[in-house]
Formats: structure tokens, C-alpha cells, sequence
């Protein structure tokens, strides 16, 4: 009986160390096998950390490139980027980051705007491992287009909003903006004053302003509290401080680059234009008006004897040559039910005046100031494929002159159809009190700009006109108004400009850089 029991024990034993030799060889595989998923995991993050590290590389590098664009000394320019990109732009990249590959997009690209896919590609194995390789591309944008085309208003100074103007877009102001309730005014002369605290600003969008998050975004008058309570809440009007300043436009580089000669030469004298021109075997033809019989879709110089050229007819040549003005320029519309079409491209060596009922699909320079007296300006909803509207930069001064005073519109169509700039450092102002002014499009100035806005109805006849400013005043307390829709000044930006970007528009020096997020790709 006792050796059966030791039979039993013995059994026991060499089965319990066999479960156990099992459960140990099991263990350590186990072990094993964790790991080297954990090596494995380990080298999958490291891939996948080493691909976005060499992509981060890249765009930093390429932004160090454009950024000798900007400045006070720019040492390249756009046009000498994207017309020899293999060597400032592909090559310095492959030599900075190896892993990552450069290949220009042609389809996403346009005339002012190059992209860019940067593909990154990553291999790696540790000791018996499977290698792991992944795969990253990410699209950049050089863009040469000028940031003002972006807002509805804005200056590279200052904005002053006085009163209550309704404007469907982003501003931006460069130093903080000023607000008040109280636009100002003349009349017969004499200056008139007038406050309501109730017809806040209407903005749908962002003000965007070039400050520190905590420094003042805004600076107010005759507001019990500066914040953004200052605008109609119907606006849902958004305050943003951004460090992201506004890329300043070159304007005499824009302007030689339009014309095709040296970008250093000055806008201002003309004579060195001209000769600039007459290198490429362009000289100024004296015309007599009407002069369109004359034309021909090649660049051409106009002038005449008496220094104004006066435009009556249609322009509407598919050519991108700018017809250049030596002189002053002024787009006259006889028949205000029919307006005058202008598509051509020009370029004027003096003022420019538009007046009347003018539809333009086309970029106009102008050297010194420009007058839009009474102007009616619409697009060309028949060419949406390409720039239908008008884009007016001028190296001077834009008034803008009204004379439907004391009306209102009987129509919601705006009445200036056009992104208008001006290079003057000098303040521009716009007054919508007794007029009214509908834009689409946007006003940006180099130089402070001042908006005054009037919200309330003042329709009269010529009859009842207030006689002096103090009548005026009494009008305009009875009339007043706190709905945004009354505004007498409605600005809305139109995004068809940049929908379609082609060689009118104008170019910038600096170049922006636009990043999008990193996609996972196939190896």
C-alpha cells in the first residue's frame, strides 16, 4: 500500500513539473512575443515621428526662403521664386531634408499662386523586425496674391469706424480699432455733429487687429464700455488679436511687374517709365477722341496734346496687354441706362476719374490719384470664369463722390462692384451720411481710413433739402435708426475674385505661405 502511494506521488510530481515546464515555456513566449510588438510599436512611433518631424523640417525651411521676400531689404521676390523654383525652392529643400520630396502641383496651381506637395517617406527596421515604412504628403501653397484682396475693409494703419456701418466681411487695422457713434459730416460748408450710441456697428465676420492678446483691440469714444459689445450682436461679430500681420503690398513692384519692367523703377517718375517702355519698343502715340479704331491687342502707350484722354466708348479686347495712358485718364458714361464695358487692362501715367455707369472686368493702375465721381460700377456676371470685377490701385488717394444725397436706393444691387486700394499714407475717408454707397468688394489704404456711416432714412425731394447743417442735424435725430439694415453703408466682400485667380491680378513681392494638414498616403 505504501509503495502504491509513493507511485501516486512520484506521478504527481512529474505531472505537476510537466504542467509547470508548459506554463513556463508558455510564459516566456508570451514574454517574448510582448516584446517585440512592443519593439515593434515602439519603432512605428518613431516612424511615424521621424516622417512628421521631416515634413515640419520642410515647411520651416521653405518658410525661411519666402521670408526674403519681405522686409525692408527683401533679397528675392516672388516672380524670381516661381520662375525658377527648381533652385530656390526644390534643390535647398532636398539638401536641408532628404526623406522629403518636392513636386509642384500643377493642377491646384494658378498664375499667382503655386503648389506645392511635399511627401515624406520614412523606412525603418530594428535587428529581425519587419520593417515598417510610412508615408506622409502635405500640400503648401506659395501664394503671391495681396493679402488686401482678403477683406472687405481694412488699412495697413488704421481703421476708424464713426457710426454705424454694416459690412459683411473680415477687417483688419493694423493698430487698434477706433470706434465711435458719432460720424462726421459737412454740409453747406459748415461741419455738422450727430451721436447715437443705440446704431451700433454692424459687422458680420472678424476684426482682425495686428496686437498682443493683452493690449487694447479697440479704442472708443462716446461707448459706456470699449469691448465687443460695441457691435450688433445680430452681427456675431468675432475680436481677434493675431501676431499674423498683414504681408504689406509693394505697389511699385506690382506695378512694374504689370508693365514688365525693372521692378526698381519708380512710379512716380514717369519719364523713367516711359524709357523703361521704350526698351521694349513702346514709345507714346498721340491719338485724337474717339481713338478705339486705333487699337490693337498689343501693349500700347496713348497721349495726347491736352494731357487727358476722355473714354466713352467699350474697351472690351480679350487681351491681357495694358492699354497705358500717358496723361490723366478719365471713363466718361454718356447714356446712364447703358453702361460703358470695359475688359482691357490699363495702366494710367497720371489721374483717373470714372464717372457714370461703368461695367468692368479688368485691374487698373493709376500713378496718382483717383476720383470716382458718381460712379456706378458693376461686374460682369457673364464671366465668371475669369475676373469679372474691377480692381483699382492707386498710388494716390481714392474719393469716392456721391451725389444721391438725401435718397435712398431703390434697388438692393450695389452700386460699386470693385475692390478699390490706395498706396497714400495720407488718410482716406469715406462719408455715408446724406449719400448712400453699397459695395461689394472691399477698400483697403496704406494710410489711416476713416468710415462714416449714418444709419436712418433720409429721403427727400430736392424741395425739402435742409437749408443749413442745423436743419440737417434735426432730420437726422428724427430719422435715426437702430436696425442694421438702414445703414446708409453696406459693404459685402465677394469671393468670386478669388475663385479664379489670372495674370490681372495684381503681384505681390512678398510671398505667403499656406500650410495644410498632413495626409496619410500609400507607400
Amino acid at each position: 500500500m505504501r509503495k502504491s502511494e509513493q507511485g501516486y506521488t512520484l506521478l504527481f510530481v512529474l505531472v505537476t513539473l510537466t504542467v509547470l515546464s508548459v506554463l513556463a515555456v508558455a510564459t516566456i513566449g508570451i514574454s517574448l512575443q510582448s516584446t517585440r510588438l512592443t519593439e515593434i510599436r515602439e519603432t512605428d512611433i518613431d516612424v511615424e515621428t521621424t516622417t512628421q518631424n521631416d515634413l515640419d523640417l520642410a515647411v520651416a525651411a521653405l518658410q525661411k526662403i519666402v521670408s526674403k521676400t519681405t522686409g525692408d531689404s527683401p533679397t528675392t521676390s516672388s516672380q524670381e521664386i516661381f520662375e525658377n523654383l527648381n533652385n530656390t525652392v526644390i534643390l535647398p529643400l532636398k539638401t536641408i531634408v532628404p526623406n522629403v520630396t518636392v513636386t509642384p502641383n500643377e493642377t491646384a496651381s494658378n498664375s499667382r499662386v503655386t503648389a506645392l506637395d511635399l511627401t515624406a517617406v520614412v523606412t525603418k527596421q530594428k535587428g529581425d523586425q519587419p520593417s515598417i515604412k510610412k508615408s506622409y504628403r502635405q500640400r503648401v501653397y506659395l501664394s503671391a496674391i495681396p493679402s488686401f484682396l482678403y477683406y472687405t475693409l481694412g488699412s495697413d494703419d488704421g481703421v476708424i469706424l464713426n457710426g454705424a456701418p454694416l459690412i459683411k466681411g473680415n477687417i483688419f487695422s493694423r493698430d487698434a480699432l477706433q470706434a465711435t457713434a458719432t460720424p462726421t459730416f459737412t454740409y453747406n460748408g459748415a461741419d455738422g455733429t450727430y451721436t447715437n450710441t443705440r446704431a451700433l456697428p454692424y459687422i458680420a465676420g472678424q476684426v482682425r487687429v495686428f496686437q498682443e492678446k493683452n493690449q487694447p483691440l479697440l479704442k472708443c469714444d462716446d461707448y459706456p464700455i470699449c469691448d465687443k459689445t460695441i457691435f450688433d450682436p445680430q452681427g456675431e461679430t468675432e475680436l481677434v488679436a493675431t501676431k499674423e500681420a498683414l504681408v504689406p503690398f509693394d505697389f511699385d513692384y506690382a506695378f512694374n511687374s504689370f508693365l514688365g519692367i525693372d521692378t526698381n523703377t519708380s512710379v512716380t517718375d514717369t519719364n523713367r517709365i516711359l524709357e523703361e517702355l521704350s526698351k521694349k519698343r513702346l514709345s507714346p502715340k498721340p491719338v485724337l477722341t474717339p481713338f478705339l479704331d486705333e487699337l490693337s491687342n498689343d501693349t500700347q502707350i496713348l497721349s495726347t496734346p491736352k494731357g487727358e484722354i476722355v473714354l466713352t466708348e467699350d474697351i472690351i479686347q480679350e487681351t491681357s496687354n495694358p492699354l497705358i495712358i500717358d496723361g490723366n485718364l478719365k471713363i466718361f458714361s454718356l447714356d446712364p441706362s447703358t453702361p460703358i464695358k470695359i475688359k482691357r487692362p490699363i495702366v494710367v501715367l497720371g489721374k483717373l476719374t470714372i464717372t457714370g455707369n461703368v461695367q468692368f472686368a479688368t485691374t487698373i493702375f493709376t500713378t496718382e490719384n483717383s476720383l470716382l465721381d458718381n460712379a456706378n460700377i458693376q461686374n460682369d456676371d457673364n464671366n465668371l470664369s475669369k475676373q469679372n470685377t474691377l480692381i483699382l490701385l492707386s498710388k494716390g488717394n481714392i474719393l469716392i463722390n456721391r451725389v444721391n444725397k438725401f435718397s435712398s436706393p431703390q434697388t438692393n444691387e450695389p452700386d460699386l462692384n470693385a475692390f478699390l486700394y490706395s498706396d497714400s499714407e495720407e488718410k482716406n475717408t469715406i462719408y455715408s451720411v446724406g449719400s448712400t454707397m453699397n459695395v461689394r468688394g472691399g477698400i483697403f489704404t496704406k494710410g489711416e481710413l476713416e468710415v462714416n456711416a449714418y444709419r436712418g432714412k433720409l429721403d427727400l425731394r430736392e424741395k425739402d433739402f435742409p437749408a443749413n447743417v442745423t436743419e440737417l442735424e434735426k432730420l437726422m435725430l428724427v430719422n435715426k435708426s437702430s436696425e442694421f439694415e438702414d445703414s446708409r453703408l453696406l459693404m459685402e466682400y465677394d469671393a468670386t475674385l478669388l475663385k479664379n485667380p489670372t495674370a490681372l491680378l495684381p503681384l505681390n513681392r512678398a510671398v505667403q505661405l499656406y500650410v495644410e494638414t498632413p495626409k496619410r498616403i500609400q507607400p
